[in-house]
């Protein structure tokens, strides 16, 4: 064995054996083994933290679906909104979209729109676009109590475009948000909770799969487009966010606070007029609403980075689109946004606040049908208890008090 000196002191040699080949193989670290191999085969390799963060990100897109109750929440919520939009026009549809809408045709055909999606509600046959006017409401209404929605979801966007191609002056933001997003929404599991399939899986068990055997799709491939979904969606909505911010920055009547005012005394979007003036008239609100509009959105991607902050953000900002939809009437549009915004929300939060408000509504009803506070919503201290509980002494039992009292008496 080769042998290698070290001179600890003058004049003081030791002999020191070196290990062989395969210990020194033994003691290099990970690090240095895949340094040495990627050297070997001359090709670079990523730092092991950098793996581990690539991984790690892998695992989450593939293993699980996340956000399923936002998702659930976000086909409600869309169903409604859309149902806003067309159940008030049911009686001027022919007007809006259909055979007497041609005063819109010419803006209508510069938009260029696939001759597939014009096709569906006709503007010569009355009685053919009812039909579809009345498969839309359906689709609608399916969507929104959650059926097959992997299925309904295409057709649904299919009729929503295709109504809206009708007519372009009808659009308030929240078709086109909508319509944007329904496209990711066809890869996401919209139906795991709150849905008929979801009460029908419970009941029946999980449907038996359409594709089998080497054509069935494998678990991480559904996931991974779930969740490639989700991040889809919250992109679009930051994208909206900073770009308005960014809009609003470039406006004098947003910097100077006055922007909010301009907005309410606007006759075309005061549904309720005297709670509008009520609002425009108190200076301190106009001011506080414009410059926090700006901020709140400019700095949303920021805020959802820790989570005190992003309560904080998704609290503004779904008070922001409420207000919008309130005092603006613009409901469509501020539905859709708040979905999207929900979509930020955890699994495990909407878990303990569906705990929280289940185990409120029981003690409410509990108090109010018996005018007592249950024994399990009782949580008792130890300051609380009886003197001889609270001393840690062991109470007597009947017996050995009546004895005790006879030594007494004696």
């Amino acid at each position: 064995m080769a042998a290698i000196y070290c001179k600890h002191r003058p004049r003081d040699y030791r002999r020191i054996p070196r290990p062989d080949r395969k210990v020194r193989t033994s003691l290099m670290s990970k690090a240095q083994r895949l340094k040495k191999a990627a050297a070997a085969s001359g090709t670079r390799t990523a730092k092991p933290g950098r793996r581990s963060v690539v991984l790690r990100f892998a695992g989450w897109v593939t293993t699980e679906k996340h956000s399923t109750y936002s998702f659930a929440l976000l086909r409600i919520v869309y169903g409604a909104g859309m149902l806003i939009f067309l159940l008030p026009s049911l009686p001027d549809r022919h007007y809006l979209w259909g055979v007497a809408s041609g005063w819109v045709e010419p803006e209508a055909k510069r938009r260029g729109w696939w001759e597939i999606f014009r096709v569906l509600f006709s503007k010569d046959n009355a009685f053919l676009f009812d039909v579809a006017y009345g498969v839309l409401i359906m689709l609608v209404l399916i969507f929104i109590i959650g059926w097959r929605t992997k299925w309904v979801t295409p057709l649904l966007l299919l009729f929503w475009v295709g109504l809206q191609s009708n007519s372009m002056l009808l659009t308030n933001g929240g078709d086109t948000i909508m319509r944007i997003t329904l496209v990711f929404l066809m890869f996401a599991d919209l139906s795991q909770k709150w849905s008929l399939d979801a009460w029908l899986a419970s009941k029946r068990g999980a449907p038996k799969p359409v594709l089998r055997g080497r054509l069935a799709i494998p678990a991480w491939l559904g996931s991974g487009l779930h969740n490639t979904a989700l991040m889809l969606c919250c992109y679009q909505i930051i994208l909206v966010y900073v770009n308005s911010g960014i809009y609003k920055l470039l406006g004098d009547e947003w910097r100077n606070g006055s922007a909010v005012y301009y907005s309410l005394v606007i006759d075309e979007f005061r549904g309720f007029p005297l709670l509008s003036d009520l609002v425009w008239q108190i200076t301190p609100i106009v001011f506080i609403a414009s410059w926090v509009s700006i901020y709140v959105q400019l700095l949303f991607p920021l805020m959802l980075l820790w989570r005190p902050t992003r309560y904080l953000a998704l609290v503004l900002i779904m008070g922001m689109h409420l207000s919008i939809g309130l005092l603006l009437g613009l409901w469509p549009f501020s539905l859709a946004m708040i979905a999207l915004d929900l979509l930020f929300v955890r699994d495990s939060s909407w878990r303990r606040a569906i705990t929280w408000s289940s185990r409120l509504v029981r003690l409410t009803w509990a108090v109010l049908s018996t005018q007592k506070i249950p024994a399990e919503f009782i949580t008792t201290t130890r300051e609380e208890a009886s003197p001889v509980e609270a001393s840690g002494e062991r109470p007597l039992d009947p017996l050995q008090e009546a004895q005790t009292d006879e030594r007494v008496d004696a």
